[in-house]
């Protein structure tokens, strides 16, 4: 009828709902989406052999992943800090590649990576099963966060 969910039973469960789990395998491909995008171009240089600033970028990469770990965890300062990069750095790679791709072709592939952080940031925030999954991840975090958990 109205697609409500049925009348509570009187009986309380006191475990948290389970999130669901559309949203945890979306939210983790999204995730991955955006780990990998990072990765691929510094992966590409060392399999090149451009070994010049490996330490700079294997850091990068494990604060990347590190960050993306904790949207998982349930932290809404990660979320908000990987929504703003995602979006804000990806309209900026989006521009950049526009003004290259006038005179070369990877100005072009550099415009398409901005598209796909800008869509990752905005699954991340428009997605209703991302939502919700992130929703009951938040509620964990802040009761782990309130008993004095890590």
């Amino acid at each position: 009828m109205s697609g409500s969910p049925p009348p509570c039973s009187s009986r309380q469960s006191s475990r948290p709902p389970n999130p669901p789990m559309g949203g945890q395998t979306t939210t983790r491909a999204v995730l991955l989406m955006i780990l990998l995008t990072a990765a691929v171009p510094v992966v590409a240089k060392w399999i090149q052999g451009d070994f010049l600033r490996w330490s700079t970028n294997a850091l990068s990469l494990l604060a990347s992943g590190w960050l993306l770990w904790n949207v998982d965890r349930g932290s809404v300062l990660a979320w908000r800090v990987t929504t703003s990069l995602s979006i804000g750095l990806g309209v900026l790679a989006m521009l950049v590649g526009l003004v290259a791709g006038q005179g070369a072709w990877g100005g072009w592939i550099v415009t398409l990576v901005g598209l796909l952080f800008v869509g990752c940031g905005l699954l991340l925030v428009g997605v209703p099963d991302v939502r919700a999954y992130l929703d009951s991840r938040w509620a964990t975090w802040r009761r782990g966060k309130s008993r004095g958990g890590p």
